[in-house]
């Protein structure tokens, strides 16, 4: 593949392995760095599986204990590269990876976690949905109180519905943000999510009783970024990511 930098192509992965994922990202990650590939967003969801990210600082112990507790609640468990605490995939939820250099399109990482957010809630809006940040708390919520004030002793009011978590190396971004589309809620009550205890969770299809196809909501992303960094994004097969 010719390297073009002003290029980004998006890509449907389909359910994939967190670890397989991984791998991806990696890959892609280190052929952006040598030029070998160009921007890729990634669009999957994957089997349950729980990751611990790097914000999550627990001895190996622990972890083992608390990865053969979920085993036996039949949960893959996995440590991440991601910034941020434990958070849960399963199928139903979309989970969008874009592994691109954010200086090209960014002030910072600031501004791109900003970006990220603001595409869950414009394409939320699309839906029907009110989404909106929540002070000093990453992710997208529902209900409550827009950018309500932050009590570290206290949740906010409204329902997580988008978290994000990245890690960034030499500028090239991994990892992204999951959005809940028509994933069980009921998994989220087996873990503390995000860290905050009891912690309010819905899901797209939860709050408009429909279903949804996870392609079709990832062409809904894709166009909001378009927008939103005024280029064009091409959608390719599986079989021209590498």
């Amino acid at each position: 593949m010719t390297f073009d930098s002003n290029i980004i192509l998006a890509c449907w992965l389909g359910r994939l392995d967190y670890f397989d994922a991984m791998n991806l990202q990696n890959l892609l990650h280190s052929n952006i760095l040598n030029r070998k590939s160009n921007h890729t967003i990634l669009f999957l969801e994957h089997n349950e599986v729980l990751t611990f990210g790097s914000t999550e600082r627990i001895s190996p112990n622990v972890f083992k204990d608390l990865k053969e507790m979920y085993q036996r609640k039949g949960y893959m468990v996995a440590k991440s590269s991601r910034g941020g605490q434990i958070t849960l995939h399963n199928p139903g939820q979309l989970v969008c990876y874009p592994i691109l250099n954010i200086k090209k399109y960014f002030s910072g990482i600031i501004e791109y976690v900003n970006f990220l957010e603001e595409i869950i809630i414009k394409t939320l809006n699309g839906y029907g949905i009110d989404g909106h940040r929540v002070s000093k708390r990453r992710g997208v919520w529902i209900g409550g109180l827009e950018n309500e004030k932050f009590n570290i002793n206290k949740n906010p009011s409204g329902e997580k519905i988008g978290a994000v978590g990245l890690k960034i190396v030499r500028n090239v971004s991994m990892h992204g943000f999951s959005l809940n589309i028509n994933n069980d809620l009921e998994m989220y009550n087996s873990f503390t999510p995000c860290g905050m205890e009891n912690l309010n969770v819905t899901s797209l299809g939860e709050k408009t009783k429909l279903k949804y196809d996870l392609y079709k909501v990832a062409k809904e992303i894709v166009k909001n970024m378009e927008i939103e960094l005024n280029t064009k994004i091409n959608f390719i097969p599986k079989s021209k990511l590498i």
